[in-house]
């Protein structure tokens, strides 16, 4: 039984299937939602939801004369904390990371139904406005919930009984050094990306 994980073998033997597994899912159901959201939304519950994800940012510190930097920066934390409790939740058996990939994905069918609404490019929008710093993004949170099923289909094995081919302290810590070494830096980019770049790109 292994005892310890290094990065790479923590990929290719327990993260990398299940990255794969839930990026489908978040394409899927980003594809799905905007077509649910597309069907179902009035005008006027569009104009709801703008002003409650209005509210929303505003609570985090986001409005329209928050500065490049202190964009950035709520940016950086808030997807920090989605990524690690994406991890952290995998400590409860409930296979909880899905949910975390199937929100953010209905977000982004969200977005592209109210740019949809505006009369604005969907197809613009997302090129430009979504995928230069979604991809550093997306992967660091699909990362961090694929290090929680990790965990996940850990303490399922334990709980029926069954052998283990690394003791689970080995493959927690190995997701803390993957956390910290891989998916922070991927939020740190993201979050310059789109604090900085994105706005530009939209001009």
């Amino acid at each position: 039984m292994k005892t310890s994980l290094s990065l790479r073998e923590a990929w290719s033997s327990y993260y990398r299937k299940d990255f794969f597994r839930l990026l489908v899912i978040f394409i899927v159901t980003s594809i799905a939602s905007y077509f649910i959201f597309r069907s179902f939304v009035t005008s006027e519950q569009v104009e709801e939801i703008l002003k409650q994800i209005g509210d929303m940012f505003e609570s985090r510190g986001l409005t329209f004369d928050t500065s490049a930097f202190d964009t950035m920066v709520a940016l950086f934390i808030n997807n920090t904390r989605v990524t690690l409790l994406a991890f952290l939740f995998g400590l409860v058996p409930l296979f909880l990371p899905y949910i975390f990939v199937v929100v953010n994905a209905a977000i982004i069918g969200l977005v592209a139904m109210i740019v949809d609404f505006s009369g604005e490019s969907v197809v613009k929008v997302i090129a430009l406005g979504i995928l230069p710093h979604g991809i550093t993004e997306i992967s660091a949170i699909l990362l961090g919930a694929a290090m929680g099923l990790s965990l996940n289909r850990h303490i399922w094995k334990k709980m029926r009984g069954e052998e283990t081919d690394v003791t689970f302290k080995a493959l927690f810590f190995a997701g803390v050094k993957t956390f910290l070494l891989i998916a922070v830096p991927l939020l740190a980019i993201s979050a310059v990306i789109e604090a900085y770049v994105t706005p530009l790109l939209l001009q």
